[in-house]
């Protein structure tokens, strides 16, 4: 199994700590979002960062991702993968797919103003808490278009 490394995905270290992660993934994002970028291999540069953000900004995630990512580069006499790490790992790719779809959708104004205002860090954005603060606030954007 190929083990995707997400800190070079996103260009950070592997000792970045979250305000780091945060910072590059929305300067990526916003770089590779439908509203600024129309090339056809944008879509999947995005569903790549929101993947890589998906389990770096999540410290439980992250802490198990470290130790997979590690075993995959061991050599595979030595390394194992265990079943369990394997399902962990496709879980998180589906997981940050339907994320990612959901966000490739959303305007980037919407998405930056959210993560900025609630630090929902893009994550939460997409849990039912995020749809709930979404419905109650409308197109929050209208608001901005006066200044």
């Amino acid at each position: 199994m190929k083990i995707l490394n997400y800190y070079n995905i996103l260009g950070v270290s592997e000792n970045s700590d979250l305000e780091t992660i945060k910072k590059t993934f929305r300067r990526e994002i916003a770089l590779y979002h439908p509203e600024n970028n129309s090339h056809p291999d944008a879509k999947q540069k995005f569903d790549a960062l929101v993947e890589a953000f998906n389990v770096l900004s999540h410290p439980e995630k992250r802490k198990e991702y470290d130790i997979l990512l590690k075993k995959s580069q061991t050599p595979t006499e030595v390394a194992v993968i265990t079943e369990k790490e394997e399902q962990q790992y496709e879980d998180w790719q589906k997981e940050a797919k339907k994320k990612s779809d959901t966000s490739w959708e959303t305007p980037l104004t919407e998405l930056l103003l959210l993560d900025l205002f609630f630090d929902f860090g893009f994550i939460g954005l997409f849990d039912n808490i995020g749809d709930t603060l979404g419905d109650a606030l409308g197109d929050i954007g209208d608001i901005f278009d006066i200044f």
